[in-house]
């Protein structure tokens, strides 16, 4: 069905111009996509109706159907719910008189946000496309006199903390964090596009991919799978129309509550993301790039199109490069709105314009991914690495980290620990000395409980297990993950059963919905988690919880609902006391009553 849907866009909107473009446009217009905005897209290019409505139904923004004047989204990812999101919610609730998902009679647009980026600072919220801190109170109640009256609110968007390792540390993606690079000609003078000219012009393709195999450089997006194999299987690769057509495509939407990573990384050195992006098209072949850059992060959205734009101009996109007939197009498009567009099945069918529902695997995107065509999909970190490898060699690389996972791993951590922000590490350090010796620790007052690795699929570790390595296999045999690298810490004042709970929230809400496991079981997952916390845990209760989860570990599609039980299992496993506190307490037996005269 979707390649017909597909075929239709290409013959209506033109090669390559898809619903999902043009929905865009109408919102970045409206702020909202009314119900006649669908059927005039659908009679203007000859499309079902039903097509253009699934499609912006999908997405969070392009879901919006009322206008509203101001917008107010308060981020509900796992480190803003640890720093009191849910009190903020309330609040907001209560004072500009809406439900989160509704605009108020005032015109006030109240909606909840999963992640912004700044996970050292929450809880956290976005004033129409202002991302802002709101851990200060004073900062909170401007926020909410700006959504409620529109009186100006002086908010900037915070900056987080980088800090890059120390001494004799190795250091390969936070290698220009501290300058930072952002303009060319400082990107340029610190090195920039360096080794793409040393591949370019001493180096053939398939002597880059070798390099990048030999590295045993992994992807750095969660799965871990070898980056150099990724690489040769695209190159191999025929589309099936025989046109020798591949894509190189940068999965930047970050959506793991607690990592923001990337984000950093196309901050302070966007010249390094380009120069990684042309390596990898040089090397596979593709002379097409795309990068499907998060909604949430508007600044590193803007800093990574002027860098495209001002790299464009100099003849380093789109032009043959140092004498070569080698030369890529970069194209920066926007996410709407949601995390399953991170799987890159998903994220590919976003860029074809229908529906994101994950795919059916295989054949593989490496094989037939955009447009039925040979595609290396990649997130941002993995890309920022290749220059490195390039310019440093492949047993430089290998050299570093531990076992089967080499190389280095950005981190970030959020506001539980004394200095929250993004970290560089080799792999296999253990995760007592990021927490205790590189993060200084707890922050005042607080007694960590739980720490959870990946994202929302990330298994809830406790302290006895923070001795385990930081790296692909000493992860999962603790039935947690790497991922993405986000490290969310949770203390003595956290709640893991509501923790728990909003994690199994947050799949229900973010479900693709192609298969019944996920989007089902994530229902009746968090229904089970609302009966145990308002009327008590029961060993019945329990046994179902876990009948739910082992159907959907093994029964879903993707990650998304496979790993979705890893943090609610190890909840039951490693902290029965939390489930405890909520079992129900049988009644006190009563008491007879004394009666008598004076």
């Amino acid at each position: 069905m979707s390649r017909n849907l597909i075929a239709l866009q290409n013959k209506f909107l033109g090669e390559g111009q898809t619903v999902y473009d043009a929905l865009a446009r109408i919102h970045a217009e409206k702020g909202h996509i009314e119900h006649a905005d669908i059927l005039a897209l659908a009679r203007e290019h000859n499309l079902p109706p039903a097509h253009v409505r699934a499609t912006a139904e999908f997405y969070d923004e392009l879901s919006q159907t009322a206008p509203a004047q101001r917008t107010l989204k308060i981020c509900n990812g796992e480190a803003c719910r640890a720093a009191g999101c849910d009190a903020l919610i309330e609040r907001c609730e209560t004072d500009l008189a809406v439900t989160a998902g509704e605009v108020s009679a005032d015109g006030v647009r109240l909606e909840h946000v999963a992640c912004l980026g700044y996970c050292g600072q929450g809880p956290n919220a976005l004033i129409d496309d202002l991302p802002v801190s709101l851990a200060k109170p004073a900062d909170a109640d401007t926020a909410l006199a700006y959504a409620a009256t529109g009186a100006a609110h002086g908010l900037e968007e915070p900056t987080n903390a980088i800090y890059r390792p120390e001494g004799d540390a190795p250091c390969v993606v936070l290698r220009n964090a501290d300058k930072p690079v952002v303009t060319l000609a400082d990107a340029q003078a610190a090195g920039v596009y360096g080794a793409l000219q040393k591949a370019v012009t001493t180096l053939q393709p398939q002597q880059v991919i070798d390099e990048i195999k030999a590295s045993q450089l992994r992807g750095r997006g969660g799965a871990g799978f070898p980056t150099g194999i990724k690489l040769q299987t695209v190159r191999d690769s025929e589309a099936p129309d025989g046109s020798g057509r591949r894509f190189v495509v940068v999965n930047f939407d970050e959506g793991d509550a607690g990592s923001y990573i990337d984000k950093e990384l196309i901050e302070t050195d966007p010249h390094s993301q380009i120069e990684g992006i042309l390596l990898a098209a040089y090397a596979t072949g593709a002379r097409e790039a795309i990068v499907y850059a998060r909604y949430e992060y508007p600044r590193a959205r803007r800093i990574l199109a002027a860098a495209v734009e001002e790299a464009q101009q100099a003849g380093i996109i789109a032009a043959p490069l140092f004498g070569s007939d080698f030369e890529c197009t970069i194209t920066v498009v926007r996410g709407q709105g949601a995390y399953i567009c991170g799987e890159e099945t998903s994220l590919l069918r976003s860029l074809e314009g229908v529906p994101a529902l994950v795919s059916v695997r295989p054949p593989f995107p490496a094989q037939e991914g955009l447009w039925r065509c040979p595609t290396a999909v990649n997130n941002v970190e993995t890309i920022h690495t290749l220059p490195w490898i390039i310019e440093h060699g492949a047993e430089a690389y290998a050299a570093l980290g531990h076992e089967k996972s080499r190389g280095t791993k950005a981190i970030s951590l959020n506001h539980r620990v004394a200095k929250p922000g993004v970290y560089e590490i080799e792999l296999g350090m253990t995760l007592r000395q990021i927490i205790f010796d590189l993060a200084g620790g707890m922050a005042s007052g607080q007694t960590l409980k739980a720490v959870q690795v990946g994202g929302p699929l990330g298994g809830l570790l406790p302290e006895s297990l923070l001795d385990t390595p930081l790296d692909f296999e000493a992860m999962a045999a603790q039935g947690a993950i790497l991922g993405h690298g986000g490290i969310v810490v949770y203390s003595q004042d956290d709640d893991l059963v509501k923790i728990g709970r909003g994690l199994m929230h947050f799949c229900a809400v973010e479900s693709c919905g192609k298969c019944f496991p996920c989007r089902i079981g994530a229902v009746r997952g968090t229904e089970l988690f609302d009966q145990m916390i308002e009327t008590g845990v029961t060993d019945d209760r329990l046994h179902l919880l876990g009948e739910l989860c082992e159907t959907m570990k093994y029964g879903s599609l993707c990650a998304m609902g496979g790993m979705t039980p890893a943090p609610i299992e190890s909840l039951v496993e490693h902290f029965p006391e939390e489930l405890d506190r909520y079992r129900q307490q049988p009644l006190p037996p009563a008491t007879a009553t004394a009666s008598g005269t004076d």
